[in-house]
């Protein structure tokens, strides 16, 4: 019974030791993560709702930012900047766009400031864009800037509009990945667009559901004309008009050939 004991006591010993030594392994994975990481930096934005809006109007950004890191972001600095205009063949920056897009504060920038973000926390942003009559229809391009504080350490991330074509293929590595380092930030964020553009008129729609409803409606009755002579007068009126198209063809014809 004694050597028995001795044996369980030993057993439990050793899972003790197995699970310590597993939570060890866990943490120093989660300590040693990259800050790069597409892992986080992908959830930095978790969620974007971008407008569609007619000039002379405006329509609501949101943004949701997320902390994916296991530690506490602090000193949360978020910062967005309309700087692109596209249109068919036409690609410019938002400084040579007449009556471009701005903000609430009528900038075509925003910063807003985040005491800190737990880790999973996630926090809502909106702005409101603002257009006027004489905007260009377009799409308009805007890039992030992201800056905050994690184990004492400021971390900057950025989005492709931040940087020029040279620089960021000058980044690039034999595989076609981004060298961070040598853009000189922590981690890379997504651009995003929003549209500026008049809505397509309804009125062709209408018109032509107008016209297939009485061509549906005039068939039915023609149907029931010669099959039943449901409709006399239907029919009187056809030929009268028939007769006038013909009379009209007639003289035109003749009107062109003695030319």
């Amino acid at each position: 019974m004694l050597m028995f004991e001795k044996h369980l006591v030993l057993i439990l010993v050793f899972i003790i030791f197995i699970s310590l030594l597993s939570f060890s392994v866990k943490s120093n994975e989660v300590s040693d993560y990259e800050i790069s990481d597409p892992y986080f930096t992908n959830q930095l934005i978790d969620e974007i709702d971008t407008p569609k809006i007619e000039p002379g109007r405006e329509g609501e950004l949101t943004i949701t930012l997320k902390n994916p890191y296991p530690e506490e972001m602090e000193n949360v600095t978020f910062s967005i900047n309309i700087y692109w205009y596209s249109y068919l063949d036409v690609d410019k920056n938002i400084s040579k766009v007449e009556e471009p897009p701005v903000f609430d504060g009528d900038e075509s920038f925003s910063k807003e400031e985040i005491d800190s973000l737990s880790a999973g926390e996630t926090h809502h942003l909106e702005y409101q864009v603002q257009t006027f009559e004489d905007t260009e229809e377009g799409v308009y391009s805007i890039r992030f800037k992201l800056e905050f504080s994690l184990n004492n350490e400021t971390e900057v991330m950025k989005s492709r509009g931040h940087f020029t074509s040279e620089e960021w293929d000058d980044a690039k590595t034999p595989r076609e990945r981004i060298n961070v380092t040598k853009l000189g930030i922590s981690g890379i964020l997504p651009d995003s667009t929003f549209e500026v553009r008049n809505p397509v008129p309804r009125w062709p729609q209408y018109l032509l559901g107008i016209i297939t409803t009485v061509s549906g409606v005039l068939a039915v009755m023609f149907y029931m004309q010669e099959k039943y002579n449901s409709f006399p007068k239907l029919e009187k009126t056809f030929d009268y008009w028939t007769s006038k198209f013909k009379e009209l063809r007639s003289g035109l014809n003749k009107r062109f050939k003695n030319r």
